[in-house]
């Protein structure tokens, strides 16, 4: 582990980002030997800007990393989009040397967001690369800052809990990671801001609830359930006629962009036909359908599965009523899209 305060922040987690600010601005304060106190915190961003304006940012890391104060606690400088700083071998010189010449009461946290890759489903970012090396070279550390998959938010709270002397019910925790949509698996949803929503109702319960551990009750009466959907969640509910699931994801379906939302559900009932007219109708293994579809045979079981449900009649009346709820989201119509597309998908549950 590096011991200069210089660190690299990645991943897509705002919480943890802003944390690993405090805890190298807490770093800096305790080692200042003049007790000037907190640093002077000064925030730049390297995101948005154009190929020339990069050397630019980093001349102005160089300048205030590499100017030291007569008083005070010295300088936190925080940058943001930080990953553009490392792409050429000329940008990780440059930057290289604004660190080495960084004055003593000064720090350096560089912030490069990863998002988790949406293609894949619970997908981790993909590594701090060039960046990582460049700051573990400097004698810095790197700090992932890893937005929380499924099943992964429940423990984290416990142990939030815990580190402040109090206790969360694992049934309590996983109720309010289930409230905030952490648990949905789709990969369309943005969940860098989930661990800041459950930090927030972890503190309200603990000054709801001042003695004991915090219960499923608690969590019940007090966290309110956000109804975070998937629009990939809705057009499986809809192929899987589930009533509940459709409402739950239906207001994420509603607010997504008319024609996507019907792109989306064609591609998932054209797959749902293919799929019912050689199981159902024609009586052909799993496999054998999968491989003349060109489908895993997993995602082509779990709609072999849902096909039993549907008849031939009423998939074909689903597409017809697609047609119509294309032009209502493409403003060719009287109804509204909202709930045109309920009423559409309240007929298919």
């Amino acid at each position: 582990m590096g011991t200069k305060p210089i660190q690299l922040a990645w991943g897509d987690d705002l919480l943890l980002v802003e944390e690993a600010i405090d805890a190298l601005a807490t770093k800096l304060a305790a080692a200042d030997a003049g007790g000037g106190g907190a640093p002077d915190r000064v925030r730049l961003r390297a995101e948005g800007r154009g190929a020339a304006d990069t050397a630019g940012v980093i001349g102005d890391i160089r300048e205030r990393l590499g100017t030291g104060g007569l008083f005070g606690g010295g300088a936190l400088i925080t940058v943001a989009g930080a990953g553009k700083l490392a792409r050429t071998k000329e940008l990780r010189s440059l930057l290289s040397a604004a660190i080495e010449g960084a004055a003593p009461g000064n720090a350096l946290l560089l912030v490069d967001h990863r998002a988790r890759r949406p293609n894949l489903r619970g997908a981790r970012p993909d590594g701090p690369g060039e960046l990582a090396l460049l700051v573990e070279a400097a004698g810095g550390t790197v700090v992932a800052c890893i937005s929380p998959g499924p099943g992964e938010l429940p423990s984290w709270l416990m142990a939030r809990a815990k580190a402040a002397g109090r206790e969360i019910a694992g049934d309590a925790a996983k109720s309010i990671s289930e409230r905030l949509g952490a648990e949905v698996r789709e990969p369309d949803l943005d969940r860098s801001g989930m661990r800041m929503s459950a930090a927030i109702e972890l503190e309200k319960l603990l000054l709801a609830v001042p003695t004991g551990p915090v219960s499923l009750k608690a969590v019940e009466a007090l966290v309110v359930d956000r109804g975070i959907g998937s629009l990939f969640a809705f057009a499986d509910a809809v192929i899987a006629r589930s009533g509940p699931l459709i409402a739950r994801h239906l207001g994420r379906a509603v607010s997504e962009p008319g024609p996507v939302v019907v792109a989306t559900l064609h591609r998932k009932l054209r797959d749902l036909a293919q799929v019912h007219g050689a199981v159902v109708e024609e009586g052909l293994g799993i496999a054998q359908v999968a491989r003349s579809l060109g489908m895993h045979e997993f995602p082509a079981g779990k709609l072999a599965e849902a096909s039993r449900r549907w008849s031939a009649n009423e998939i074909v009346a689903a597409i017809e009523g697609l047609v119509e709820l294309d032009a209502i989201a493409k403003g060719d119509g009287e109804r509204a899209w909202g709930p045109a597309l309920t009423r559409w998908s309240a007929a298919r549950a």
